[in-house]
């Protein structure tokens, strides 16, 4: 779905590739340090990176996270919509601003207590039990973005679908 005007739509374009090539970018880390780790330990066990897997989680769980808002911008989300397209237009509309406003509250939710969550590991000092003793609340601050991202898509969708904003469905 591209809620952007066209005068916004470049844009709109540079916020999606700036957030593919964020991504992307997560994602060949944590390619390059499981191919890397995975040689390391069948040619040279004793020089396998410890906390190799620890940081390919991080990576890949900051890579999904923020790509929750390009995915719910592109309408690509999980949805259950086909008795809705079977329904005549003004009720997909209904519908589509009522499964929007439900995801705006719900991503608006989990954004809140994930910062919750998120506070409470930075505030206790907890960290990973390996030897990298990496700060649990840098990788828990991936859920409190994602959502807040996601939320904020959505937030533009509704005003999209009302008419009060950018251009929607």
């Amino acid at each position: 779905m591209d809620f952007a005007p066209p005068a916004e739509a470049a844009h709109r374009g540079v916020i999606g590739r700036i957030d593919s090539l964020v991504v992307g970018v997560l994602g060949i880390a944590a390619l390059s340090l499981a191919s890397v780790n995975v040689a390391l330990r069948t040619f040279a066990p004793q020089h396998a990176i410890e906390w190799g897997d620890e940081v390919q989680v991080y990576l890949v769980v900051w890579a999904v996270c923020l790509s929750f808002a390009a995915v719910t911008a592109a309408d690509r989300h999980v949805k259950a919509d086909l008795f809705v397209g079977m329904m005549p237009q003004p009720v997909q509309r209904a519908l589509g601003l009522l499964g929007d406003v439900l995801g705006l509250v719900m991503a608006g939710i989990l954004c809140w207590l994930a910062i919750l969550v998120t506070h409470e590991s930075w505030d206790f000092g907890d960290v990973s039990t390996t030897t990298l003793r990496f700060p649990l609340w840098i990788y828990q601050a991936s859920l409190p973005v994602g959502m807040g991202l996601m939320a904020f898509t959505y937030l533009m969708r509704v005003l999209a679908r009302l008419g009060l904003g950018r251009r929607g469905n």
